[in-house]
């Protein structure tokens, strides 16, 4: 291997490393910083229900929750996750995620949400569901992310025990 040989391979080296640094300090800035430690869950549930309304001769299934802010920070969005009970217990997710964009201060009541599913997503014979908050972000720029946890899960299973 000649000199050059040598001063070819140690730039490529160079211009690698400063690359990486480089990709490696733009995600380091562009991460979620936690709130909370990623393992405390900013929020408590109150409850999940899932069932049919029937209001205008329709019937439309809804998600409806309620949660409280457990930080002392006022949260501004929230992202749920939610999973439903086929009638042999196994979890089938929802194919999509649920927004709350709305300021909750800490220390407010108790809030609660209602958001209509697709029909042919939501198995009639389920025995159960499952919610999870997958994110929060805050108003002071910070936010929270599921770290794989689950610590914001809250699920309720019919079938007889």
């Amino acid at each position: 291997m000649g000199r050059n040989d040598c001063e070819g391979s140690v730039r490529s080296i160079l211009l690698f490393s400063v690359v990486f640094g480089c990709c490696t300090a733009l995600a380091q800035t562009s991460a979620v910083s936690p709130a909370v430690p990623l393992s405390k869950c900013p929020i408590g549930f109150g409850s999940v229900d899932v069932r049919y309304n029937h209001a205008g001769g329709e019937s439309v299934p809804q998600l409806r929750l309620s949660f409280t802010n457990q930080t002392g920070k006022t949260i501004t969005d929230l992202v749920f996750s939610l999973s439903i009970f086929d009638s042999d217990g196994s979890p089938v997710s929802y194919p999509s995620d649920f927004h709350y964009h709305h300021e909750f201060p800490p220390g407010q009541a108790q809030r609660s949400h209602t958001w209509n599913l697709d029909p042919a997503s939501v198995d009639m014979h389920r025995t159960g569901e499952s919610v999870m908050l997958l994110e929060a972000r805050f108003a002071d720029g910070t936010g929270w992310k599921d770290d794989g946890a689950w610590a914001c899960t809250l699920a309720f299973d019919y079938r007889p025990k």
